[in-house]
């Protein structure tokens, strides 16, 4: 009989995180597994309505994420996290995480806990308490390889020579802001206990990092850490009474259809994006018929864009993953739900980034030829046009989206998450692979061909 386990999730209260995730976790709790989360109290409806029963708030570590403000580029978004690493997120506040994440610990008593890559504390407390521990993440790798574009930058892999001067400064913007988080994560932890002394920085664990990707979007790397598991997209599948009301009949079966989304969470700095895109694609400037379905966000004003072209649908919230399979492109800012819904159906990516590791994910899709890059500062109605018409006219863009899918899904994505973290918790050893196996682990059968 298998053993039951009780598994701690420690995710930030942003959907974009939360999602894949809360896809692993739903399927821990059909086999009868314990299933605990950790995050912020605005995410517990939803948890809760996934069948999540045991949610613990911890308000203080979401407030330290969401000062850490995205930015309109690069270079921005960079300054924003080390003015706030400085001047926000202090050691008092660091250590009141820490603290309401012990009494977490305390609570639940987990065999093993997933933690989201953006919650170093969580690390910290896991070691503390010597429970083994699976980091996940879906959009960039953040160890340093030469020859690939770091973490967050967005740099294009073919210009080896222009991001070794681009280094330079990237180094000056996340080299203070690196420090300053490790200076206020050891001021907290004395506070609390001068003898504790975890790896604070580590940002793989040593025990199982899983990646939701496969490497059909992933640049030609040489270095992969042992600990790393691709294991495809983790897709969190909506239930059927939550999937939102859409005027199907609307649809034109006959024109291709243009989806478009930018997430929940940014319509203030998309908003002049959305109004450039109805100039775009409006029907009459077109050079030939397409329709468009734009959702905007939830609890935004339709009536601030202006007048809407008849090819359009506009709406604040749609059935995406019901949509996506009937589009001919998919438009995004790089979240790694809607680029990842993309490709499991095989479409052509227009991706629109703003700042951070969307720009890394973009650039991916680029590099392996699923779709174009095109960076918001940059989203003019000529080059949205320009866009659209490329990946309508040719099938290339479509055949390496056709690719990455394949490769999607021969992989187990959610349900081979759940099952690494079922064998990290039964053995509590470390889940490394052997050199030179492959870096996608597509079925959980496999894993015995993958380790030592």
């Amino acid at each position: 009989m298998e053993k039951k386990h009780k598994i701690l999730f420690a995710v930030p209260a942003l959907y974009g995180h939360i999602a894949p995730s809360l896809a692993i976790a739903k399927h821990l709790i059909t086999k009868g597994h314990t299933v605990g989360y950790c995050s912020g109290s605005s995410a517990e409806v939803m948890l809760r309505r996934a069948g999540v029963n045991n949610f613990y708030s911890r308000d203080k570590f979401q407030a330290s994420v969401e000062k850490l403000r995205v930015g309109k580029d690069f270079y921005n978004w960079w300054y924003n996290w080390w003015h706030n690493a400085s001047r926000v997120i202090t050691p008092e506040l660091v250590e009141q995480t820490i603290r309401e994440l012990i009494d977490i610990f305390e609570s639940f008593r987990p065999d093993v806990v997933y933690i989201d890559t953006t919650d170093p504390s969580a690390v910290a407390v896991a070691e503390k308490f010597n429970v083994p521990y699976a980091h996940g993440n879906a959009t960039s790798l953040i160890y340093f390889e030469k020859g690939i574009p770091p973490y967050g930058s967005g740099w294009d892999f073919n210009t080896p020579w222009l991001n070794g001067l681009k280094l330079i400064p990237y180094i000056g913007l996340t080299v203070p802001f690196m420090f300053k988080v490790y200076l206020n994560q050891k001021k907290a932890l004395k506070r609390i206990d001068p003898t504790w002394k975890p790896d604070i920085l580590r940002g793989v664990s040593p025990y199982l990092f899983m990646f939701f990707s496969t490497d059909k979007v992933e640049y030609p790397r040489k270095l992969f850490v042992p600990e790393i598991f691709y294991v495809g997209p983790s897709i969190l599948e909506p239930d059927e009474d939550q999937i939102p009301d859409f005027p199907w009949e609307k649809l034109d079966e006959n024109r291709p259809l243009v989806y478009i989304a930018t997430g929940t969470m940014f319509y203030d700095m998309y908003k002049e994006f959305y109004k450039d895109v109805l100039k775009a694609l409006s029907e009459d400037k077109f050079p030939y018929p397409i329709q468009v379905v734009m959702a905007i966000g939830k609890g935004q004003s339709i009536d601030q864009l202006g007048e809407i072209p008849p090819n359009f649908i506009v709406v604040e919230y749609a059935p995406q993953v019901k949509l996506i399979p009937r589009a001919s492109v998919v438009v995004g800012h790089g979240g790694v739900n809607s680029v990842n819904e993309g490709l499991f159906y095989g479409k052509p990516l227009l991706v629109v980034a703003h700042s951070g590791d969307m720009f890394d994910m973009a650039q991916r899709i680029a590099y392996n030829g699923a779709g174009i890059r095109l960076d918001l500062k940059k989203a003019t109605v000529k080059r949205i046009k320009h866009a659209i018409i490329q990946l309508l006219k040719y099938p290339r863009y479509t055949r390496a989206a056709e690719g990455i899918m394949d490769s999607y899904r021969r992989c187990g994505g959610a349900k081979t998450g759940a099952e690494l973290i079922l064998h990290l918790a039964d053995t509590g050893k470390p889940i490394r692979r052997k050199q030179g196996a492959p870096i996608t682990l597509e079925d959980i059968k496999d894993l015995p061909e993958y380790i030592d």
